[in-house]
């Protein structure tokens, strides 16, 4: 007769061999309790569980990890597949798997898609039967919408900018909507200021739309404590979920947050490679993200002009009502959040990405139309401003919030008409060194024939054809002039260099050159002047008592005007020619006493 192969079966919670009738047990059973597909990696997951001493283990193994020495590894944790008998487990793990139901999982969060279904990733995907794993961000609803809702209705509604803090938490959902329409990147909202003004909270409310408002147990507030790539880790795969970036306080001395910034909001990690040298994934993201500080970010960034539209700061005195409606919003939002983000979603859904583009297009035309004055930056930053003022529109479509759109409006118009007073620093510090060029004609030099030792000099000018086309300072005396104007001098060089106006070495803001005859080259800032715009003539002053009272003591300018940005920068005439814009209010002529 024939040797009778062994069965491996189950009895009363036991893996069992029979053979020839004799039962033999193996050990406790492992059981298969989901079969899971992540829809973000393609990996499957088998979710174990088994008893020892008692209690119920959980643990999972890689479907690639379901073989004799994988299994052998759960021995660690009280399970009793040893060496001997884990060929049988195996065996029965692999025959409980198919007869199991496929479950889904998700890693990412926000807008996604998985064999052609889109979704959008949140404790439980909107649109796809998928649960998230739970790894970065506690986004379980907790207490009620209700409560939530009566909140916002008591405590926001009327409050300036806690109505805007609401709006903007809702436009993570819209920007990889408006990715392509808007050539979006992510949004990076600072409210900084003075302590007890009401920064954080006004990120709490932001993010409690979706999940935790805290730090700590995956909360959506992470702090600046960390090295960039360590922050930035919590954004990757985020495609929707607004984060917080919360207490400045905590910043590793000398991070660099101009590149911290852009790599932010380009959503986009750096290349890296691995402890074997292979080339690590990039991580990307697509999200609004909020910070808070006591201090302002941009003034510590080079301040390029492409960093005022990607990043926007608030700074006000008070941001809430008084202290006893941000306790009472605190208290409400931290038991009572991540209810009215799904019912948001699902209204976008409804409505669909074209109507969505459509209703932004013409926000920003309205907006554009409002702003009165105008720069290279505008249209730009309008685009990103108009999606908060969506944001708020839709938010009270889906949630009847009824927040005040026309207040929200005029908050957007404020923001932008702030940013641009800032953006025109660079004008307004050329118009002031031009009037103190021509204030203090005495004090600059052309060549070598024109140098005297016997006067102070402060600086040279370049002449082409009876045509100035730049001007060189010395380093030192440059920043002294920048300071008397009480200009930021860093500031100042970024956005003239962001605009083609200073000319410098490769990877410097200054030009090392011989200044004056006889001296070793020096680090000097040379920057292109402006063509003449007006109709008067240097060498043709209009006598008026202004004029004459003027005097040259202090060797300082007087204000002046606004310079036309769109004037090219061909230089001016020193001796004929129309008189330059910046130098129309200025009290000293050029050649004035000379």
């Amino acid at each position: 007769m024939a040797k009778e192969e062994s069965k491996i079966g189950r009895k009363k919670g036991r893996l069992v061999s029979i053979t020839n009738g004799e039962e033999v047990d193996l050990g406790a059973a492992i059981d298969v309790d989901q079969y899971v597909t992540n829809v973000d990696t393609g990996e499957v997951t088998v979710r174990l569980s088994f008893l020892d001493n008692g209690k119920r283990i959980r643990r999972s193994l890689k479907r690639n990890e379901l073989t004799r020495s994988g299994i052998i590894q759960l021995t660690r944790y009280g399970a009793d597949c040893w060496p001997e008998v884990a060929d049988a487990y195996v065996s029965n793990l692999r025959k409980q798997i198919t007869k199991k139901d496929r479950s889904y999982e998700h890693s990412n969060v926000g807008w996604g898609t998985y064999e052609d279904q889109p979704m959008f990733k949140l404790q439980k995907a909107i649109g796809f039967p998928s649960t998230y794993d739970g790894v970065k961000y506690d986004l379980q609803p907790k207490g009620t919408f209700d409560a939530w809702f009566q909140m916002v209705q008591k405590e926001i509604l009327g409050t300036r900018w806690l109505e805007f803090a609401l709006a903007a938490g809702f436009t993570a959902p819209l920007l990889p909507i408006l990715k392509e329409e808007a050539h979006m990147d992510s949004l990076f909202f600072n409210f900084y200021g003075a302590s007890s003004t009401g920064k954080t909270l006004c990120t709490r409310i932001a993010v409690s739309i979706f999940g935790l408002p805290d730090t700590g147990k995956r909360g959506l507030l992470i702090t600046w404590y960390g090295t960039d790539q360590g922050i930035l880790y919590n954004l990757h795969g985020n495609y929707g979920v607004p984060i917080v970036i919360d207490d400045t306080s905590m910043m590793e001395e000398g991070k660099d947050l101009t590149q911290f910034i852009y790599t932010a909001v380009a959503g986009l990690a750096k290349m890296a490679l691995t402890s074997q040298g292979t080339r690590r994934e990039q991580g990307d993201w697509m999200t609004t993200i909020f910070s808070s500080s006591e201090k302002s970010i941009f003034g510590d960034t080079d301040q390029r002009s492409g960093i005022r539209v990607r990043f926007f700061e608030i700074n006000e005195k008070s941001l809430t009502r008084s202290p006893e409606n941000a306790e009472n919003i605190e208290k409400e939002i931290l038991q009572n959040y991540g209810h009215a983000g799904p019912i948001y979603v699902k209204y976008l859904m409804k409505i669909g990405n074209d109507e969505i583009q459509k209703r932004w297009r013409n926000i920003r035309k309205q907006l554009l139309i409002r702003l009165e004055q105008k720069d290279s930056l505008t249209q730009r930053i309008a685009g990103k401003l108009a999606i908060v003022q969506l944001a708020g529109e839709l938010a009270n479509e889906a949630l009847e919030l009824g927040l005040d759109i026309d207040q929200l409006t005029e908050t957007l118009l404020y923001i932008e008409r702030k940013s641009m007073t800032e953006r025109n620093k660079g004008d307004e510090a050329y118009n002031y060194i031009m009037g103190y060029f021509v204030s203090n004609r005495h004090k600059f030099f052309r060549d070598k024939s024109d140098w005297n030792n016997n006067r102070p000099i402060v600086g040279k000018y370049v002449e082409k054809n009876g045509i100035v086309t730049q001007i060189q300072i010395p380093k030192e005396e440059f920043e002294k002039l920048m300071r008397q104007g009480k200009f930021n001098v860093d500031q100042v060089v970024a956005l003239w260099k962001d605009s083609g106006r200073l000319i410098h070495d490769t990877g410097k803001n200054t030009l090392t050159r011989v200044f004056q005859p006889g001296v070793p080259k020096m680090a000097q800032y040379v920057f292109k002047t402006d063509e003449g715009n007006g109709e008067k003539r240097i060498n043709e002053p209009e006598k008026s008592p202004a004029l004459e009272k003027s005097s040259n003591e202090s060797g300082k300018p007087s204000p002046t005007r606004k310079m036309d940005t769109s004037a090219k920068s061909k230089g001016f005439s020193l001796q004929k020619g129309p008189l330059p814009e910046w130098a129309k209010d200025t009290k000293q002529l050029l050649l004035l006493g000379e």
